[in-house]
């Protein structure tokens, strides 16, 4: 059965209109979290879900691992990114159209991933609830709840806006060489980044522009949320090698379940 979203669905950010940029990007800049999901469930798969699948880069390879997998984005040219790529890998994953911040696919799974920051799109109340209260409906008895979220940096927030390079790269499909900038704005009264990536093509500055928001979630404030909706936490780990979490550790990985 198709999921459907409720309620009005979250606008799409440029880049993820964009899916072949997005899996060029992914290649070169997606950090090592497929082995991370890969312990997780090997001795446990069952039925998975993972929200903001994106281009399928996760789902396609835990596909493998799982006895049903599931996923789920509100991005229709990444999802159809990704039943191409399924398509041509003979994969059984299936890629549902939903909002995961209010979401109805009628069945329960044993593992709810969130992956690679995307927790951090949602930037108010609403959401947070829709997308908890969701997920709760979602899990099975025993299931779990899995999220990746980076650990700010409140030094880097308070620095200037100005442009910083990320990376230099040559485009495979216009072979022409790219280079990739980050300025941000950050609102600290909303707890609200407003990231620009600026793509500039060879001599053409801002060739391309994306933009995007990341609410910053703060340790304590991550954790409050999943007490505050109904969850406790099993593990926090503070990077993808499990290491434990810590006042330092570049990541916040979650994993927990229902009371």
């Amino acid at each position: 059965m198709s999921g459907r979203s409720e309620g009005k669905a979250a606008p799409v950010d440029d880049l993820y209109r964009d899916p072949q940029t997005y899996e060029l990007l992914a290649q070169m800049t997606a950090p090592a979290d497929l082995p991370f999901y890969r312990a997780l469930l090997v001795d446990a798969a069952g039925r998975v879900l993972e929200l903001g699948c994106g281009t399928g880069r996760l789902s396609l390879p835990l596909a493998r691992h799982a006895t049903e997998m599931t996923g789920l984005d509100n991005a229709p040219a990444m999802l159809d990114f990704a039943r191409r790529k399924a398509v041509a890998a003979g994969s059984t994953a299936r890629f549902e159209h939903a909002d995961f911040c209010r979401f109805e696919l009628q069945r329960r799974f044993d593992w709810v991933l969130l992956p690679y920051n995307a927790l951090n799109h949602v930037c108010d109340a609403t959401g947070f609830d829709g997308l908890f209260e969701s997920v709760g409906r979602h899990l099975a008895p025993d299931g779990r709840f899995v999220v990746d979220s980076f650990q700010p940096d409140p030094a880097a927030l308070a620095r200037p806006a100005d442009r910083r390079r990320l990376l230099t790269y040559i485009d495979p499909f216009l072979t022409q060489r790219i280079t990739l900038s980050e300025s941000s704005r950050y609102d600290a009264a909303r707890r609200v980044n407003h990231i620009t990536w600026h793509y500039d093509l060879g001599d053409r500055s801002d060739w391309r522009i994306h933009r995007t928001t990341m609410r910053i979630l703060l340790a304590d404030e991550l954790d409050a949320l999943f007490r505050d909706h109904g969850f406790v936490v099993c593990a926090k780990y503070g990077n993808y090698d499990r290491s434990p979490f810590g006042p330092t550790s570049p990541k916040q990985l979650v994993v927990a379940r229902r009371v």
